[in-house]
């Protein structure tokens, strides 16, 4: 997969379903982020590893009608080519310092590993939440919604953002909003990590 092609996909009782809206089999060999809707204002974030086990993180910061902070994340990070942010951390073996497993007990022991997968990884954090600092409210501005109480500036922070890149992320924003806003409580949509895990 290249760069700019996270690969979306809804669940359906079947299966997932493309953008094309054919049914197709992913493979686990890459990481799978599923982001569900489990209330009127709340939502999670369920992470399908095959290489460390799967996490979730429930319920997840920063809610929006429109789309998840953490699908901002996500966008920015494969976007911009961030491979060690928050979701190159997850691919990793790490948690993000906020995700639980999912099928393995919560040890010492796994602490200690997920711990040291943490220090050695997710050198570009910092740089995704910056990335998403900018973006975001420049694309509700941009598709006419207002920045949230979140937002207390009224001006847009500063950017070093190209034109050409806003408009390519804002592209996948609407795209992945519009797929968010159909979403109804209990369903969920499942994105694709575009990088191989990471032993």
């Amino acid at each position: 997969m290249t760069q700019g092609s996270l690969a979306i996909c809804l669940l359906s009782g079947r299966g997932k379903i493309g953008r094309d809206g054919r049914e197709w089999g992913a493979t686990f060999a890459d990481m799978q982020v599923k982001f569900e809707r489990t209330g009127q204002r709340r939502y999670a974030v369920a992470v399908l590893r095959s290489e460390h086990g799967d996490l979730r993180m429930g319920p997840a910061p920063g809610y929006s009608d429109l789309i998840p902070h953490d699908l901002v994340h996500m966008v920015v990070e494969e976007e911009f080519g961030l491979r060690d942010a928050i979701f190159g951390q997850l691919a990793a073996g790490g948690n993000a310092g906020t995700f639980v497993p999912t099928e393995e007990l919560r040890t010492k022991a796994w602490a200690r590993h997920v711990e040291r997968r943490n220090r050695s990884t997710g050198t570009e954090m910092g740089r995704s939440e910056t990335l998403a600092a900018q973006v975001y409210p420049r694309w509700l501005r941009h598709s006419g919604h207002l920045p949230d109480s979140n937002y207390v500036r009224q001006d847009l922070p500063p950017t070093d953002l190209s034109d050409t890149d806003l408009a390519r992320v804002f592209e996948r924003l609407d795209a992945l909003s519009g797929q968010w806003r159909a979403v109804d409580v209990g369903g969920s949509m499942t994105v694709q990590w575009p990088w191989p895990e990471r032993a």
